[in-house]
């Protein structure tokens, strides 16, 4: 990367799967991702999917904390980002441009959540039984 290049963190993680496939692979695939960014100490967040403007899938990963555009871009790839993509995002990168990480969508496109953190509610004082008191 080129030393003057500074382009910013990232959040998002989006995947462009140039096919179809069955909703049992989807939720595989979905846990796949999880267990990718488990492996590089990001947490997912999210994970949403929406059909592409030409063909097959796009899925964007919402991840904490956010990661550097290398990283991101990797991260990508390993989740099987089309390969093209992830050259072309690699350049964009090196070049510095803060907008790297494009894909295309339907203007009516509507995401569908496939995964989401659960957070614990907070419903009052711990009630757990603590040690060593009655």
């Amino acid at each position: 990367m080129r030393e003057d290049a500074d382009v910013r963190r990232v959040s998002t993680l989006k995947v462009d799967k140039d096919c179809y496939v069955d909703k049992a692979w989807i939720s595989e695939y979905a846990t796949l991702l999880v267990t990718i960014c488990w492996w590089h100490r990001v947490k997912v967040n999210s994970i949403k999917m929406c059909p592409s403007h030409s063909k097959g899938l796009h899925f964007y990963v919402a991840v904490s904390p956010p990661v550097s555009a290398e990283l991101a871009n990797r991260l990508q790839w390993l989740f099987g980002d089309d390969c093209r993509r992830v050259d072309f995002n690699r350049a964009r990168i090196n070049s510095g441009l803060e907008e790297w990480n494009k894909l295309f969508e339907k203007p009516d496109a509507r995401l569908i959540t496939l995964y989401r953190t659960r957070t614990k509610a907070v419903k009052g004082p711990d009630r757990r039984r603590r040690v060593g008191k009655t």
